[in-house]
């Protein structure tokens, strides 16, 4: 294993930032701005890393230190804001100025939004050592153990471990003070065959404990198939039993998770649109409206007819008239925004810095929750109920059917027959299962599918796992996922991916 590239942006600071010392410095910023009717600091610090690794050696390392202080003053019926990555009390200082001396310039405002004053959010630790301490030497352990076991099986493997470690805060002269620290990691990793004729896929996102993080196990998983996946065979088009594996599950429930907004429309199934097909479902930057307090960040998704709310076939044709107590989905759909879980690391900070709390969306299909500005959770939350059955115990389970290990790209299809509708290609290994047993592989399809159908047709859950949902693989998507069966899953023609 060697180095063949490395990109390193040096760090003005190496420290990371905890509690207090944050605070020391929103203090210090609220201090100098005194003299403000009103002012309210934001803090971005911490760091971004990561190792990318292909064609048996290590391609990019990078790590990235990074900070910013902004400062919004209110004098009279003005405002204004300015910002700074000088930390220093000239560069704070500096900051506040300017900060002032646009609010002279700037028009009056009738009345400015209220500012939050104190909020008591719920204990989340997001920021274990055993990933904060995880540095590039550590990275490189991980792939070599990677590429030693991807060559002794005869396949190439390329892969991507993502790190952050960053802490925000807001902070006001009213006594607001919303802190929130969160280090995870990832593990990403395609293998292929020398001859390009058989790829697999293995991965786990948004994790905050590095015990959850088993390189040798997701790398053996990737391999083999790889090398199972070498000779698929064409098969008919149709309706299949599938066995969504988590990463293309998560993809498939990115669809739905934008459809719990209602009313920013003038009525039920108004609100919010979305990235086409739920690609880049929510996240840690998607926008929300300040709704009722619980669940976090609203999230996207909510795919099909292009994806937006009011689009021929899209979320808002699915909710309109939809209302709590309503059944959508089957038995087997439970979906929570759980706050405080132990497995992944979430913000218990919500929309417009109110305390979020936990949220359930669906009851065993049963639509629970539906709200003015309220949308699932793709910030480190939501979680889809699963049970403790793995993939292959669902594999015994299944007469006839297809492993599908993940989805190439997806996107919305405008319907008015089918809201939601979707399509898709499988990727990285798809397998045919008789009788229980997984007996070879198949040709790659592209697929028609709406989620609506999909989770009606729902009749297996496994155990729940970190995942990204989104069409980028970060932690910002990062869900608790489980792999599911789904009956009369449409594929609709031959696809050439590998």
């Amino acid at each position: 294993m060697h180095a063949t590239q490395h990109l390193i942006t040096l760090p003005r600071n190496d420290r990371m930032y905890d509690r207090e010392q944050v605070k020391a410095i929103t203090d210090k910023v609220l201090d100098m701005a005194s003299k403000a009717d009103a002012a309210e600091v934001t803090f971005s610090g911490g760091e971004r890393s990561g190792t990318r690794w292909a064609n048996s050696s290590i391609t990019t390392n990078l790590v990235q230190f990074e900070r910013q202080v902004s400062v919004t003053v209110r004098v009279g019926q003005r405002q204004a804001s300015a910002q700074t990555r000088d930390l220093s009390d000239e560069g704070l200082r500096e900051m506040i100025a300017e900060a002032f001396e646009l609010a002279e310039k700037a028009n009056e405002v009738p009345r400015f939004p209220e500012w939050l004053g104190p909020q008591e959010y719920i204990p989340v630790n997001a920021a274990l050592p055993s990933v904060v301490n995880l540095g590039p030497a550590e990275r490189a352990r991980l792939v070599k153990t990677s590429l030693d076991i991807a060559e002794s099986m005869g396949v190439m493997g390329a892969g991507f471990i993502p790190k952050t470690d960053i802490a925000t805060c807001t902070a006001n002269s009213l006594g607001l003070f919303a802190y929130y620290r969160a280090a995870d990691v990832g593990f990403s990793l395609t293998c292929r065959l020398a001859d390009g004729s058989g790829s697999g896929w293995a991965g786990i996102s948004g994790v905050k404990d590095m015990a959850m993080l088993d390189a040798e196990a997701l790398t053996k998983d990737a391999a083999s198939k790889a090398v199972r996946s070498k000779g698929a065979k064409a098969i008919e088009p149709g309706r299949y039993t599938v066995i969504l594996e988590p990463r293309a599950s998560a993809r498939f429930l990115s669809l739905v998770t934008g459809i719990f907004t209602q009313g920013r429309g003038g009525g039920p199934g108004g609100g919010a649109g979305a990235s086409a097909g739920g690609a880049a479902a929510g996240g840690a930057d998607a926008a929300a409206s300040d709704g009722p307090a619980g669940g976090g960040r609203g999230g996207g998704g909510g795919g099909g007819g292009g994806g937006l709310f009011g689009a021929m076939g899209g979320a808002g044709q699915f909710m309109a008239g939809k209302k709590v107590g309503d059944k959508i989905f089957s038995d087997g759909f439970t979906l929570r925004s759980d706050i405080g879980n132990p497995i992944l690391r979430q913000s218990p900070i919500g929309p417009g810095n109110r305390a979020a709390g936990p949220v359930t969306w669906l009851e065993n299909g049963v639509l629970t929750t539906l709200g003015p500005g309220q949308a699932a959770n793709t910030n480190q939350s939501l979680v889809q109920e699963g049970t403790e059955l793995s993939v292959a115990d669902m594999i015994r389970q299944t007469r006839r059917g297809l492993l599908v290990n993940s989805f190439w790209y997806i996107r919305g299809v405008p319907s008015l027959e089918q809201p939601l509708l979707n399509t898709g290609m499988t990727r990285d290994g798809l397998f045919l299962i008789e009788n229980g047993e997984i007996v070879g592989p198949v040709q790659n399809f592209r697929w028609n599918m709406s989620p609506v159908v999909g989770y009606n047709n729902l009749t297996l859950v496994g155990k729940s796992v970190p995942m990204g949902t989104g069409e980028a693989f970060d932690a910002g998507n990062a869900a608790l996922v489980p792999p599911v069966r789904i009956e009369e899953f449409y594929m609709t023609s031959i696809s050439p991916a590998v």
